[in-house]
């Protein structure tokens, strides 16, 4: 980096910490429109809001229809060597006013317990936090009067329900998007006690929902009946309990699927030693208050995390049938039982592969009436640390003397497999901020580490943009 691009990104940096009021309000902005995917409200007007402000900071911008929802597309063309795809959403998941300890959608900036100053609204960690930070990011530049060191792909979307129009999208703009060097993912990931974490890979997503009903197998047609049938009726409620239970070891550690994991590469010694050394310094209690529990089901940390980061899991979202009355109790057999789970694939395991390998499970054991019903689907994907882009990440970390935890994989869905695999470029992801409560009450990001995400999105940008190209071969 010459003196002069010294200047101007020293410029930059600058204008993130005296204009960051003005950044500060475009995420409260942000998060007060509401944009709740699973009722689909107010989708269409963050859509608009997100594109208008990407024409305001010198992009081109359009709202394309999708299959479920319209995906924001973005351009700024700086003439710079490089160009930067970044991926984000504007969707939340919905709130429960009366749960929060301030309305959800106010984006009220509060003490917040021993965190300091936090923005509390629906989205600030998930994901108008980073999507309010890539503009503002831009906004820095343009108040500086710098150029941005690289051009920009914006892709945002509503992919709280999976992602559906993402994979339509890239197909029909494969073209232009294989003009990136790098796809990137801004997420505020940095711990409460400040230190960073940085990722390498995500898992995919499945959502789907076992039902079982009474027919011919057994189980009353219809609506429920008296629960002295009971005796010579099966119960569809115990026979979907008893097919969910099966799917894994008592202890729920590992899923006994035959062939479930056959398509999956055996884990590397890089990922092994990678997961060895976040057993030596990471903070169970830290881990374990994130997730607000007393303990991890398996008996060591080192166990734990390679589950984390180096297989998949079956998780139950929720159980329903029957009547279950507090304090009361009704007698009665369910005519129906429905789960609905999710399951976090790793790289190379299609949804596909996991319906079949599930149908053979329940027919093989027993379980020929529970129906499978599909929701969506899609894989995750992760690189190797030593890919060019990930050690940009990584040395962005060190230029603001940070040592960050590097995580092989996390749990956290991404469709990245359409960068990775579709586009044929390289995947990043983190920045700093801390932030918590995603899907909860009293979602938050701390305003300090909002500021600093902003900063750490430019610095990445133009350390991307100094890496020659023979030193960054397309993945």
């Amino acid at each position: 980096m010459n003196l002069g691009q010294e200047s101007g990104r020293e410029g930059v940096l600058r204008s993130v910490r005296q204009d960051f009021d003005a950044h500060l309000a475009r995420l409260q902005r942000y998060i007060r429109q509401q944009s709740i995917s699973a009722f689909n409200e107010g989708i269409e007007e963050m859509a608009a809001m997100v594109a208008a402000d990407i024409r305001e900071l010198g992009g081109e911008a359009s709202v394309v229809d999708g299959v479920d929802f319209p995906i924001v597309y973005g351009r700024i063309d700086s003439g710079a060597a490089r160009t930067v795809l970044i991926h984000g959403m504007y969707d939340t998941v919905p709130a429960k006013a009366e749960e929060w300890t301030v309305p959800p959608f106010e984006a009220r900036c509060i003490q917040f317990g021993d965190l300091g100053e936090c923005l509390i609204g629906r989205g600030a960690e998930d994901t108008k936090g980073p999507l309010a930070a890539t503009l503002s990011m831009i906004a820095a530049h343009r108040s500086a009067g710098v150029a941005l060191p690289v051009n920009l792909i914006l892709i945002f979307e509503a992919s709280e329900l999976a992602s559906a129009s993402l994979p339509a999208f890239v197909e029909s703009h494969l073209t232009e998007l294989r003009e990136a060097d790098v796809a990137y993912w801004p997420w505020h990931t940095q711990r409460a006690d400040g230190t960073p974490v940085a990722w390498l890979g995500v898992k995919g997503n499945m959502m789907l929902k076992l039902r079982v009903r009474g027919g011919d197998w057994g189980g009353p047609v219809g609506n429920g009946v008296h629960g002295l049938h009971g005796i010579w009726v099966a119960n569809p409620v115990q026979r979907l309990a008893a097919a969910l239970a099966g799917l894994t070891t008592p202890d729920g550690r590992a899923i006994v699927v035959e062939g479930f994991y056959d398509p999956v590469r055996p884990s590397n010694g890089e990922d092994e030693e990678l997961v060895r050394r976040l057993a030596e310094r990471v903070d169970p209690a830290a881990l374990l208050g994130e997730a607000h529990a007393h303990r991890f089901k398996q008996d060591t940390l080192l166990d734990a995390l390679r589950a984390y980061c180096l297989t998949t899991e079956i998780n139950v979202s929720g159980i329903r049938g029957g009547t279950v009355i507090e304090g009361g109790h009704k007698v009665e057999l369910p005519g129906s039982a429905v789960a609905s789970l999710d399951i976090r694939p790793l790289d190379g395991m299609t949804v596909e592969h996991i319906t079949a390998c599930l149908r053979r499970h329940f027919d093989k054991n027993g379980f020929p009436e529970v129906g499978i019903e599909v929701l969506s689907g899609y894989a995750g994907g992760a690189m190797p640390v030593s890919n060019w882009a990930v050690q940009a990440l990584l040395d962005s970390y060190k230029e603001c003397k940070l040592d960050p935890e590097i995580w092989p994989r996390t749990s956290t869905a991404i469709a990245n497999h359409l960068f990775i695999e579709t586009i044929g470029i390289p995947w990043i992801a983190t920045t700093l901020g801390h932030s918590g409560n995603k899907h909860a009450p009293d979602e938050y990001l701390q305003v300090d580490g909002y500021r600093d995400a902003i900063d750490f999105i430019a610095r990445l940008m133009w350390r991307i943009a100094q890496i020659a190209p023979e030193r960054a071969p397309r993945y």
